[in-house]
């Protein structure tokens, strides 16, 4: 396609004015605000009904000093078009619409209408979009007619799908086949996405992490229940020797108690002080059972209460990052609140601004009278011009405050988003908290819990009955010595506690064991959770390398395809990871941090490219020519537009 001639009237406050290019390039020159604009906009609103900023909310009409429209004109533009060597003229009137109502003398103002032409053949708007499609689909124009239009407008994503529509992707067996590093890949992956697998590993390594955090905690209390005792063989060889010692002094302290009495009643005592020492033998058993099985239930009780805090901690840190966020959006919110009302005192300031307008009526070469007419020529003529440029200056502030205003809005609806998630960790926070308290209290309430030893019942009975037979024996044997036996059952006494110790110290070195070998079991898992932790974070490096490698692949067959532009496609992260983007770079310079005159030919070059990608030639519009010495040279017709102070009105130069 090849813009020919271009004719407006009444368009933006254009009265009138014909481009006559002969499908030729050209180069426009004029003030700011004095219309090199408006010829782009004429285009894009002729196929596509917007300006050339992509709106379709745009004051065509033109302006009166109070910023209302002048009425009962017509608004129109026209363009001759070279489309693959054949010329096409499209033109487009937008019009007042008036209706005498019956009844009523005058007519009304009832809207507007648009009148569709296509080689001067009226058409419906159906079919003249239809028309306009089948020259170039409205994204496609707009990338191959405005050079700033792919890196200022398409969001990144878009940049990127875009590249590899033109460019091609790599597959995921080019990239593995090109790094023999890569060759255990598709065993880890198996059938399943890389994406998938990342986040998969992302998950089991929090999980792990988790874990591991809570080995050592558990480590330590369980270690902390141990406590330092002999050797088991050393323990149990005293208690053997302790308990022969007490058999003997019992013998010993029957002998002197039943004197020559019958050995019926001895026996019988024994058998009662055997069944007394089984009772607390099993007393004993069922103690430690219980001590254990409080300890257990004490362990539970703590390892709830970690995991309300840990959870309580990872959650206070993610949100203390939403509020900083959340002050960032506010701090941006105040800053475009500040634009908008600068902007509007801006308006306001040029709206009251009045013509004003100093004229002699006597020629300055002669000193003669002017005549009225052209006096009142040259006095319409510069009201007709301070109307223009405030009108000009008037839509310019607009279009700025409208888009200020979209970005506020943007902005406020992010606050609220960041306000709802805020408000929803906080009671999930409230509710973690309340649950802390309550497993807290269930630790205190359990550790002030005394240890109850149930009495058992058969012990009484038994008591009595060796009560029973020592008194029996006592009553038959005689008279004893008193001493001997004070003395006899002092010994046994003293043997009993050293027997009581030695039976808790082999209960402590059981205690112990079970410790050391809990201790063990931790290890090992801490042990196995490591290695499983080092082989995921060998895949990922596996996978950030695969990404590195096809990023790598890729930005060099993408950068083939351009003379001038390269393009970073990945950021490399903080924690050594890899996250997709789309920059385009020059001489490794960035394009926010471009020069204008660099920005203008990195953006040709991919204007070169993606014509010839999608086989279209578009007349490209470069506004702020002035900026650059040399544009590259492109197949499209180019249409430039400089800013000049010397020239109030349009200048052309070029074409026919």
């Amino acid at each position: 396609m090849r813009l020919k001639k271009l004719t407006l009237k009444n368009f933006k406050g254009i009265k009138n004015f014909e481009l006559d290019t002969g499908g030729k390039d050209i180069d426009i020159y004029g003030q700011n605000a004095s219309g090199k604009s408006t010829v782009f906009d004429a285009v894009t609103w002729l196929l596509f009904n917007k300006d050339s900023l992509n709106s379709a909310n745009f004051e065509i009409k033109t302006l009166k000093a109070d910023g209302k429209p002048v009425h009962n004109l017509e608004h129109s533009v026209e363009a001759v078009l070279d489309i693959n060597g054949t010329e096409m003229t499209l033109r487009k009137v937008y019009y007042e619409k008036y209706t005498k109502r019956r009844g009523s003398a005058s007519r009304e103002f009832t809207g507007h209408n648009t009148d569709h032409f296509i080689d001067g053949v009226p058409v419906s708007m159906t079919e003249y979009k239809k028309q306009i499609q089948d020259i170039c689909d409205e994204t496609l124009f707009k990338l191959l007619s405005n050079p700033r239009y792919f890196n200022k407008t398409l969001h990144w994503q878009e940049r990127r799908k875009m590249l590899l529509e033109v460019c091609g992707d790599i597959t995921d067996e080019d990239v593995i086949n090109s790094n023999d590093e890569l060759k255990d890949l598709p065993a880890i992956l198996q059938k399943r996405k890389l994406e998938d697998h990342r986040k998969v590993i992302a998950s089991r390594r929090a999980e792990i992490n988790k874990e591991l955090d809570k080995i050592p905690v558990r480590i330590d209390e369980i270690s902390s229940s141990a406590v330092e005792v002999r050797n088991k063989p050393d323990v149990e060889k005293d208690l053997s020797e302790a308990r022969e010692e007490k058999r003997t002094a019992e013998e010993v302290l029957k002998e002197i108690k039943a004197g020559g009495e019958s050995e019926v009643l001895v026996s019988k005592l024994r058998k009662v002080e055997n069944q007394i020492q089984e009772l607390e033998n099993q007393e004993a058993a069922k103690n430690l059972g219980e001590r254990r099985s409080r300890d257990k239930e004490r362990r539970k009780l703590y390892a709830a209460a970690e995991d309300i805090k840990y959870s309580i901690g990872l959650i206070e840190r993610d949100q203390k990052k939403r509020i900083e966020d959340k002050k960032e959006v506010e701090d941006r919110i105040t800053s475009y609140n500040k634009d908008v009302k600068s902007l509007r005192e801006d308006w306001f300031k040029e709206d009251a601004i009045k013509f004003e307008y100093e004229q002699s009526d006597k020629c300055p070469t002669c000193g003669q009278a002017l005549p009225e007419e052209k006096l009142k020529a040259a006095r319409e003529k510069a009201e007709e011009s301070f109307n223009k440029v405030k009108a000009e200056n008037l839509e310019f502030i607009n279009r700025k405050g409208q888009a200020v205003t979209k970005s506020l809005e943007v902005e406020k609806k992010d606050l609220q988003t960041r306000d709802d998630q805020i408000k929803a960790f906080e009671e999930t926070l409230k509710g973690l908290r309340e649950k802390l308290s309550t497993a807290e209290k269930a630790l205190k309430d359990f550790d002030e819990q005394k240890e109850t030893e149930a009495p058992n019942p058969e012990r009484p009975a038994l008591l009595k009955s060796k009560e029973d037979i020592e008194k029996e024996i006592l009553e038959k044997k005689g008279s004893v010595d008193p001493a001997a036996i004070a003395e006899g059952e002092a010994q046994i006494k003293a043997i009993d506690e050293r027997i009581k110790d030695y039976e808790k110290e082999l209960l402590q070195i059981e205690a112990n064991a079970r410790i050391n070998a809990r201790i063990k079991e931790l290890s090992e898992q801490e042990r196995t959770l490591s290695a499983e932790f080092e082989e995921l974070e060998r895949q990922l490096y596996l996978s950030d390398q695969f990404v590195r490698t096809k990023v790598g692949l890729l930005e060099s067959k993408i950068n083939s395809r351009f003379k001038l532009a390269r393009f970073k496609m990945f950021d490399e992260q903080i924690n050594q990871g890899l996250s997709e983007t789309c920059v385009v770079t020059f001489n490794g310079v960035p394009y926010p941090s471009m020069n204008n005159s660099a920005k203008i030919n990195i953006g040709l070059d991919i204007c070169n490219t993606l014509s010839e990608h999608f086989k279209k030639r578009i007349p490209c519009f470069i506004d702020n020519c002035e900026a650059i010495t040399n544009p590259i040279k492109t197949e499209s017709q180019q249409i430039r537009l400089y800013v000049s102070e010397n020239d109030k009105n349009l200048r052309v130069e070029g074409g026919n």
